[in-house]
């Protein structure tokens, strides 16, 4: 029954290449194509605050398409499929079985009932689906701040998360191992500022994952 429900769907809304928008074959993660250009290691990173980040992209080429598709063209049907593609660079760089709560970037919500969804978000819940890990909400934006990728320099970068999350309060996630998701590390501001505030509050491991990484910010 499942098959013939699969089949309906890819007949009417068919899936498609996050990289490259083509039409694939229900539950792929790509078209053979791009999946031929997938780098074959990952990139790893310290966010600020020295927190280990993992990205099996760098943000360039196909790669940064599909995040920018996924982000502001509204293609949310590719969540799972990057998902799966950064759930392998978790296990590849962290030991799953300690990861005890998943959890994701929020934005304000002013900005997400614009948007419509929050692609962190969308992402977290993805993966804790592949890694059989839950997912909760463990930061509140609390400031109405600019998009990063709209501030010129580190510094500004910096000052613009500075005090912008507030942690959930949950008595029942101190001293876990935490696993956060964002779709982009770009200077590690952002992770780094929701991990800080995530650890102050429950003294708990924090770990870090994205889609892709701009570079090798700090190591």
């Amino acid at each position: 029954m499942n098959k013939i429900i699969n089949l309906f769907l890819a007949m009417f809304f068919p899936e498609r290449c996050p990289y490259c928008s083509k039409v694939i074959e229900f539950n792929k993660i790509a078209c053979d194509n791009c999946i031929k250009k997938f780098p074959e290691t990952y990139s790893i990173n310290r966010v600020i605050g020295g927190y280990p980040c993992v990205s099996p992209f760098f943000y360039q080429g196909i790669f940064a398409d599909a995040v920018k598709r996924f982000k502001f063209q509204e293609y949310t049907k590719s969540s799972d499929k990057l998902a799966r593609v950064v759930c392998d660079s978790i296990r590849k760089r962290y030991n799953t079985d300690e990861i005890d709560i998943i959890t994701y970037v929020p934005m304000h919500p002013k900005k997400q009932k614009k948007r419509g969804f929050n692609q962190s978000e969308l992402l977290a819940k993805d993966i804790s689906k592949e890694l059989n890990i839950p997912c909760k909400n463990l930061l509140i934006k609390v400031k109405n701040n600019n998009e990063q990728h709209k501030c010129a320099s580190p510094a500004k970068r910096r000052d613009n998360v500075r005090d912008a999350y507030k942690a959930v309060k949950d008595e029942t996630i101190k001293g876990k191992t935490i696993l956060i998701i964002d779709d982009i590390l770009t200077t590690g501001y952002t992770l780094g500022e929701c991990a800080k505030t995530i650890e102050k509050y429950t003294d708990s491991t924090i770990l870090c994952a994205t889609v892709c990484a701009k570079n090798n910010i700090y190591t």
